[in-house]
């Protein structure tokens, strides 16, 4: 984990962590006009080199490592408006289009696969459901549901039966916490890192919305499979990602276009100092 200072040279606000890189794309984000500007920044002044960063999961030379790091924390991040205009002016006259780089920041989310999401729902509901006759229907569709051949249906549908069984759930005082099966159902797929995942571009991602600080909206982010494994077991948390932006891919998004991630950083409030410690040292 890199202390970067601020701007201001003052304290910093937040903590940035290097969690994942794409290193086939090192060279593009390299060259990017504002970006190469804090690099050559960075070589002249030693004192604003952050460091080498540590990927313990990542086969990526220290060079690459200290570079994404040193954009991820002082390049600007854009807004939704800022990626739309990116992805304007990247249509060429001929009517090509080439996806722009773009940096962005914010809370990012995740939601977890919708069978992954049935199954432990069910399982953590099955100690209740002797003397319930409701719930125990509703864990025995759930049941019925999942033994199914071949099954491959709709979000909506599996959505709609996880449903059944927490609102059967939460019609019986139990000697438990109200947010019990919700907390247990939480715990075990993130432990297995059950994420939700789409096919983005011919190859399996993880599905996450990127919640810009200041903005309602959010921005739909696809992260390959190889960064699981590498996120912190949050279900949300702060990041600054270095992306891809690109025209909008699935009729059944709702969202205008599509990030594909490309660097990761987790960003974390700097921890206050202790008493009687100073602020910065």
């Amino acid at each position: 984990m890199s202390n970067l200072p601020d701007r201001s040279g003052g304290p910093p606000a937040s903590l940035l962590e290097l969690l994942w890189l794409d290193p086939e794309h090192l060279a593009r984000v390299r060259r990017w006009p504002a970006w190469r500007r804090i690099l050559d920044e960075a070589r002249s002044h030693a004192s604003a080199d952050p460091g080498v960063p540590v990927l313990p999961n990542q086969d990526v030379s220290p060079a690459d490592r200290r570079d994404l790091l040193l954009i991820l924390a002082r390049a600007e991040a854009t807004d939704s408006d800022g990626v739309g205009t990116a992805l304007s002016s990247s249509v060429h006259e001929d009517g090509k289009f080439v996806p722009p780089l773009v940096l962005v920041a914010g809370e990012l989310r995740f939601s977890f696969d919708e069978i992954d999401a049935l199954k432990a729902t069910a399982t953590s509901a099955v100690p209740f459901a002797s003397g319930d006759d409701e719930l125990r229907a509703a864990v025995d569709a759930a049941r019925d549901f999942l033994a199914l051949s071949d099954l491959s249906p709709a979000p909506a549908v599996v959505e709609a039966m996880t449903s059944r069984i927490r609102d059967a759930f939460g019609r019986v005082k139990r000697a438990v916490p109200p947010d019990y099966l919700e907390a247990q159902v939480e715990r075990a797929l993130l432990e297995q890192r059950r994420y939700q995942r789409r096919t983005f571009r011919g190859e399996p991602h993880l599905r996450a919305l990127l919640h810009p600080d200041g903005e309602r909206g959010a921005l739909l982010v696809y992260l390959p499979v190889a960064v699981c494994d590498a996120l912190p077991l949050y279900p949300r948390f702060g990041v600054r990602l270095v992306a891809d932006a690109h025209l909008a891919v699935d009729q059944y998004e709702s969202y205008a276009f599509a990030l594909a991630a490309l660097a990761v950083a987790r960003e974390v409030p700097a921890p206050r100092p202790l008493r009687g410690e100073p602020a910065s040292r």
